[in-house]
């Protein structure tokens, strides 16, 4: 196990799991988002080769709306 920080909360999560992955395990169902590890954005077509990487930090953001 490994542990990360997913949108400022630590999570302990099994190694070697890539973001495609992680999403799924953290129960990201929504579409619409976008993933920055370490602060660099992530493209969703390199979701299933992007390993997520002991003491990585996660930022799941989603759009806002506003006027």
């Amino acid at each position: 196990m490994i542990k990360v920080s997913v949108n400022g909360e630590v999570k302990e999560i099994r190694e070697k799991l890539n973001i495609k992955e992680l999403v799924n395990e953290l129960g990201y169902t929504k579409k619409g988002f976008a993933i920055a590890i370490n602060t660099t954005f992530i493209a969703i077509a390199s979701y299933s080769e992007t390993v997520v990487k002991d003491g990585d930090t996660i930022d799941i953001l989603a759009p806002v709306q506003g006027g």
